[in-house]
């Protein structure tokens, strides 16, 4: 009788096991509940700026991994900073006629670490930490801003860009649920110019890109920004996502640097500084002196056509239906159009004008510091003083030859 308990708990205890480890199995049940193991890996992807003037600001794309593809399909980043361009439609043109049309699409993973081990720029990453549902959704929502009929966007340097477009997919996707982190600290003043123009720039030793963006970008750039504003920049992004939320939980893990940054900005001299100070200094020198007068007065001339020019530029790209950031440019107060005819205007002519420039440049110069629109004053200072310089040379000219008449 004793053998018998023997083998009747002997095989109770296999059965046991036996069915514990089909439990333990999913694979092993049709009615297991096991929640099903979605195929996507979605990270952020972040990049330091680059040589090239379009790398200036850094870039930022989605990295999606999809385990239940194979080769090229496996591993995607969905990039927004493509643009086309031709012989006919260089990026120039598209620039200058204020109108750059950007769009999605992809790459390889493989592809991105190619260009940018080659051109040495840092790439971070930050996975996401959705559930299955959630990465789907931006998944989805990737895949049809991939159509042809929605790819494609108006590239805005502040409220529409490689960054923005990735920012603006949680809020789509989240909305409320979704609580960005501190891009910028709360109790920031800094502008768009301020990030983009006087730090970036300089930075990098990019002088005449700086001073070009500075002399064309109006009032708008000199917003103060709030904390969605700063998320244009990819890196302010970057900062924001390490503490951004998703129903109050983190939404990217921690950064993990993929490329290590391998650039050694070379230093240069600021060579719009420098051309513009010898120009001026040339230009006063001379005209302070009876033997080089005639040679100050072309000088100045030629500082009157240079700014007048200038300012035609300026109001021509304030009237473009493209980039916002060209309208309301305030430079014009000194960069006055009118400068390119004022060589040719009568004598009573030049000392009524002579009084309105120098009176408009006191004022863009009171704006620069009340800080409605900043004007580059390192590299204009000394074209200023010239300028003013010349105009009351002009007008006590006048002044002096009616006392004479008298």
């Amino acid at each position: 009788m004793t053998k018998v308990w023997a083998v009747f708990f002997l095989l109770l205890f296999i059965y046991s096991g036996i069915s514990a480890n089909a439990q333990g199995d999913p694979s092993s049940s049709s009615t297991s509940t096991s929640p099903r193991q979605g195929p996507y890996r979605v990270s952020l992807i972040t990049c330091s700026p680059g040589e090239d003037i379009w790398e200036t600001f850094g870039h930022a794309c989605v990295r999606v991994i999809d385990s239940s593809k194979q080769d090229a399909e496996r591993d995607k980043v969905y990039n927004y900073g493509f643009y086309e361009a031709s012989d006919d439609n260089t990026l120039l043109s598209q620039a200058l006629s204020g109108r750059v049309i950007d769009f999605l699409d992809t790459i390889t993973y493989e592809e991105l670490m190619i260009e940018y081990t080659a051109k040495r720029r840092m790439v971070e990453e930050q996975v996401l930490l959705l559930n299955d549902e959630q990465k789907e959704k931006v998944v989805s929502f990737l895949k049809n801003n991939l159509k042809r009929e929605n790819r494609y966007y108006e590239f805005d340097t502040y409220l529409d860009n490689c960054t923005t477009r990735i920012r603006d997919l949680f809020v789509s996707l989240f909305g409320k649920r979704y609580k960005p982190g501190s891009a910028v600290p709360v109790d920031s003043r800094l502008t768009f110019r301020d990030v983009s123009l006087n730090s970036a720039c300089p930075a990098q030793y990019k002088y005449w890109f700086g001073f070009a963006l500075n002399l064309t970008y109006g009032r708008r750039a000199d917003r103060v920004m709030s904390n969605n504003d700063a998320m244009f920049s990819p890196a302010l992004f970057s900062n924001s996502m390490t503490t951004a939320t998703l129903d109050g939980k983190p939404l990217c893990a921690e950064k993990t640097v993929i490329i290590p940054n391998g650039i050694e900005w070379q230093s240069v001299p600021n060579i719009p500084f420098i051309l513009l100070l010898l120009l001026s200094v040339c230009t006063v020198g001379a005209a302070l002196f009876e033997r080089t007068r005639m040679i100050g007065m072309a000088l100045s001339n030629l500082l009157l056509l240079l700014s007048g020019a200038l300012g035609c530029c300026l109001i021509y790209l304030w009237h473009l239906d493209g980039e916002p950031a060209w309208k309301d440019n305030l430079n014009v107060l000194w960069a006055l159009p009118t400068n390119i005819i004022v060589p040719f205007l009568p004598a009573r002519a030049k000392a009524g004008y002579s009084l309105l420039a120098i009176g408009l440049i006191g004022a863009s110069l009171l704006l620069h510091i009340f800080r409605v629109q900043i004007i580059p004053l390192f590299e204009v200072a000394a074209l200023l003083f010239a300028l003013i310089f010349f105009f009351a040379i002009m007008y006590r000219g006048y002044r002096v030859k009616k006392v004479l008449h008298r």
